[in-house]
Formats: C-alpha cells, structure tokens, sequence
C-alpha cells in the first residue's frame, strides 16, 4: 500500500492538477474528490474537480450545492499534454473513464483493477466498500481532521456505495463512518439517503413491475424508453429486496446505446463476471462481485431474447 505522502510529492511542482472522477459521477466519487481537493490545499498544491457526462440524480446535486464542492464538467477548462491528472474512484483505461488530455499520474480505487507500471501513484484496495473510505484513510495518515463539510462528503459516499453497509461493505467502512459521525452533518447525509428519488420516477417503478420477467431467482427488465444510469441501480437494488429474487439484470436504451446493471446475492454468480460474459462481443461491462454496470455501444448489437438466454444459460447450473 502506498503512502499518501508519496502522492503530495508527485504532485507538489505541478503547474496545473486535475482530480478526474468517473463518468456521471456518484456520490462517492464526488466525496473522494472533494476530499482530495481539500487535502492538496493544505500542502499548498492547488487542483480542480472535473468529470464527463451528467450529474445525474437530485440528492447528489444537492450535496453539492449544500456542501460548496467545486466540480465542473471537463469542458470548462482547456486541458493541455502537460496537465497533471488524477483519478479517483474508477481506473486508467476504464470503460466509465474518459481520455482528457493530460496526463494520467496516480489512480485512487476501490474497484478492482490494474496497477499500470507507467503510474507515479497507484492506490487500489478492491476489499474496500467505498473510495471515500481510502481518502479518509490519508487524513488519518497524515494526523490531519476533516472539516465539517467534507467530512459530511465522505460520511455520505460511503453510506450511498455501501447502499448503507448492506453491499461490498468492510469492517474500515464502518470504522470511518464511526469516526467522521463526530463532525459530519449527521441530518444531512440522513436526509439525502431517504430522498434519493423524486416522484417523476415513480412511473419507472410502475413499469419495471409490469415489464419485470423473473426465471431462476433471476430478474430482467429493458427500459425501451430509457432510465438514467443512477436510478437504474436504485431499481436494481429494490428489485433485490424481493425474497425470491438473487440476481438482477436491467438494462435501458438510450440514442447511442444500451446500459446494463447487474446486482447478485450468490457468490457462485459473481455480478461482474455475468455482466461480462452477458456482453461478450458486444460489448463490455465490470465491476464488484455484488454489483457491476455494463454498456453495448451499438443498438443493432441489443437483441432481449439474447440476453435472456444468455442469463438463463449462465444460471441454469448455478456457477459462472
């Protein structure tokens, strides 16, 4: 594991830092940006927050506006070959990463991944529950205490990834929150949780009950008219709720392609084997054992009946 110090050094001299999240970023990667960001200033090491795509859901756009965090999308700035880059909460050369100009220095995950030999600063812990939990881990480190705000980040990135330590938690997710409940807004982080939705996306719940098809403790729905990206995993996990179902695959069309989510309470079903082996040839997809996403580029590629039985096949012995 390496040291946080290591990563200040890298970065000290450094004309201009970028902190780059995931594409639509969640609430866990806007926290560990947020709590990088702050943490370089206290080394005199300026940075600005960037992304690609959409802030998708109202809660997450709330705490940003509540908490003063300074992200913008990557259009806003010129990027240049000699803009230093860091990635938080996805990897170099992943599929929800877009390529900006710039280059790439370290890489901060808790997905699991590859330590590029051409990185000054690699840090993946794959056992961890949620990246806010690594950047807590530097504060730690270096004896310094989070502010109020974002510690009121990081407390809410780790209940969202952990879908409230039900999913991929570990026993250091748990310890963090313990220690940020001191200094975080407690209400706020509670408040964001209960109102992750908004009543236009009732109509998404009545039609995943119409259109659901279960088979095999396995449930599969296609938004022919679409469904953002976050709110598909808010459907996929309430789908999993249901006693008899264990394994989830929705996925939604949008103009340029198909979106999939997978969410499994089986170990021999790992999620991010299945979405891999249920895209392969047509597209490409990964992420944890319990929860993984997944994206087919092409439409003319999307076929249901394909899906299903490709699921079904994958199930029917009970083993990937």
């Amino acid at each position: 594991m390496q040291t946080v110090k290591k990563l200040i050094k890298t970065l000290k001299n450094k004309k201009r830092v970028f902190i780059q999240t995931h594409n639509y970023p969640d609430h866990d990667a806007v926290a560990s940006a947020f709590a990088l960001h702050y943490l370089l200033r206290n080394f005199k090491i300026d940075s600005a927050i960037i992304y690609h795509g959409d802030i998708l859901r109202d809660s997450l756009q709330k705490m940003i506006d509540r908490l003063n965090i300074p992200i913008l999308p990557h259009y806003k700035y010129e990027l240049s070959d000699d803009d230093s880059i860091v990635i938080v909460d996805a990897n170099k050369k992943n599929k929800n990463i877009a390529e900006l100009k710039g280059q790439v220095l370290a890489v901060i995950d808790h997905h699991p991944g590859t330590a590029y030999e051409d990185l000054e600063f690699c840090d993946i812990r794959s056992d961890y529950g949620a990246c806010a939990s690594i950047l807590f881990s530097y504060f730690a480190e270096l004896m310094l205490e989070p502010g109020r705000e974002v510690a009121t980040a990081l407390h809410a990135g780790i209940v969202f990834d952990t879908h409230q330590f039900t999913r991929n938690a570990n026993p250091i997710d748990i310890e963090t929150v313990a220690m940020l409940y001191r200094v975080s807004d407690v209400a706020f982080v509670n408040s964001l949780v209960r109102n992750s939705i908004k009543l236009e996306d009732v109509k998404q719940y009545r039609y995943l009950l119409d259109k659901i098809r279960v088979k095999d403790r396995c449930a599969y729905c296609h938004f022919q008219e679409g469904c953002d990206k976050d709110l598909l995993a808010i459907l996929a996990d309430y789908l999993l709720s249901v006693k008899e179902i264990k394994v989830v695959v929705l996925s939604a069309q949008s103009s340029d392609c198909v979106s999939f989510c997978v969410r499994s309470e089986l170990p021999e079903i790992p999620a991010n084997t299945m979405i891999q082996q249920l895209l392969a040839g047509i597209g490409s997809g990964g992420g944890h054992l319990d929860m993984a996403g997944g994206r087919i580029p092409n439409i003319r590629d999307f076929d249901q009946e394909t899906i299903c039985k490709r699921m079904s096949a994958l199930v029917k012995n009970g083993k990937i």
